[in-house]
């Protein structure tokens, strides 16, 4: 139950949201806006890049751990494996970018085409409308069953704070709020743990660190360790960052940060499954705090949540208007144009995301479906990578082919059994499929 303390804490929280925006908007300039001036430091480094994350995977998490116990973990071990193996990746992209890229799409026109380009781009928007679409389901959950507030309304109210500091100073306001609320996620999931675990123990059955079975663990890890590669938002911290060393560090220390906060919501997951078994996993963790936590930590919870998603909300929705502004329309805008046009297709993408996530049921079907996208183009971003002569139409064939497949195959598995981890291996497939026809087709040619 809500008590007025509760009521406080929001209202001073989003507050807070507001005014970083409105603060981050003053003196602002072009650069700032698109790429904060790339100057990000390695305390903000860490707090952006793992900000994201976080809102992400919280509800789909917790509906993990209920499904497979401690085992869902792999999905923090892929994750933690995937970004060390960026690291090398992030120096060579930045010595490629000569301070120049914005985008993800902006290192496939220089290397390849600007269809590749638009191809990656293409891929890029699926998932960040995705990812949008689902974190904004979660916040407008966790207000109808903490405050009562009509769903449609929460959902409105979440997706217009964002955008209100969205508009004011675009990529510098995301980096700003990320270190309030990542701050503000990590102090308060200890503190509610260490609250959790005072109520009980664990299942002895969720303890099996291999009781997903084998295909789902191969499943969790490639979720975790392709998403770096696939990730527009990390990318785009890659080009903000002041130095190549301030990059390798924040990248590596967020790895570190990320596990242990990945530990302690494990933790506080299980602890929830345990007191409470009965529950939908889909929101499990809003129910469990609802129901488990004392009277006055509620409007704490509200702001855990509030934190994660609109802390991934904001970078979906900027990193989708950037890419689509950036690798779509001409190049030759000004930057002045470019701010412009991207503040418009902010608010489209804003407006439509909230459309779709008033239809929307599932967080985990949609968190399934578009981490399937990203391992879909993780494979030909990785393939650059290994092979640095390979040919602009094996690039290209391969994100048609990938993007296609994965098309079909989920269109497939939303009309029969469902969509189920296993899709992200199938993303994977179709785009080593296409790389396989890229690159017979590119040895033809030549001969």
């Amino acid at each position: 139950m809500f008590v007025p303390i509760d009521y406080f804490f929001i209202a001073i929280y989003l507050i807070l949201v507001v005014a970083i925006g409105y603060v981050a908007s003053k003196r602002e300039t072009e650069e700032s806006f698109l790429i904060a001036d790339r100057k990000l430091g390695i305390l903000s480094g860490i707090a952006t890049i793992n900000a994201t994350k976080t809102g992400g995977i919280l509800l789909a998490y917790t509906a993990l751990l209920y499904f497979y116990g401690i085992s869902a973990f792999w999905v923090f071990i892929g994750i933690g494996l995937g970004y060390f193996a960026f690291i090398p990746f992030a120096k060579k992209l930045r010595k490629i970018s000569e301070g120049r890229f914005y985008t993800l799409g902006d290192y496939f026109r220089k290397k390849f085409s600007p269809l590749s380009a638009k191809l990656a781009s293409s891929i890029n928007i699926i998932m960040m409308v995705g990812f949008f679409v689902a974190s904004l389901v979660g916040s407008a959950k966790v207000i109808n069953l903490y405050t009562g507030i009509n769903y449609t309304v929460a959902t409105i109210l979440t997706s217009s704070v964002v955008l209100i500091y969205l508009l004011l100073a675009g990529f510098k306001a995301v980096v700003k709020t990320d270190v309030l609320q990542y701050g503000v996620i990590v102090f308060i999931l200890a503190l509610f743990a260490g609250t959790l675990m005072m109520g009980g123990g664990f299942e002895v059955g969720d303890m099996n660190i291999v009781s997903a079975g084998a295909k789902t663990i191969i499943g969790f890890l490639l979720m975790g360790f392709l998403l770096p590669f696939a990730s527009p938002d990390l990318w785009q911290r890659v080009y903000a960052m002041k130095d190549t060393d301030t990059m390798s560090k924040s990248i590596f220390y967020s790895i570190i940060i990320y596990v242990v906060v990945g530990a302690i919501l494990t933790l506080v997951g299980l602890a929830i499954k345990s007191a409470l078994p009965g529950l939908d996993p889909d929101t499990a963790i809003i129910e469990g705090f609802t129901q488990l936590l004392p009277v006055g930590f509620g409007g704490l919870a509200v702001i855990v949540f509030f934190g994660a998603f609109m802390s991934s909300m904001d970078t979906y929705a900027f990193t989708a208007a950037s890419s689509f502004v950036q690798d779509y329309l001409s190049r030759d805008y000004s930057k002045r144009k470019v701010v412009k046009l991207t503040r418009i297709f902010i608010a489209v993408m804003v407006v439509i995301c909230t459309i779709v996530a008033l239809l929307l049921a599932s967080v985990i079907v949609t968190t399934y479906l578009f981490v399937a996208f990203a391992a879909a183009l993780a494979v030909p971003v990785i393939a650059t990578w290994v092979r640095p002569s390979i040919k602009r139409l094996t690039i290209e064939i391969t994100l048609v082919v990938g993007l296609v497949f994965l098309l079909l195959i989920s269109t497939l598995d939303i009309l029969g059994a469902g969509i189920e981890p296993t899709l992200i291996v199938k993303g994977m497939a179709g785009s080593l499929l296409g790389l396989c026809i890229g690159s017979v087709t590119s040895i033809v040619r030549r001969s």
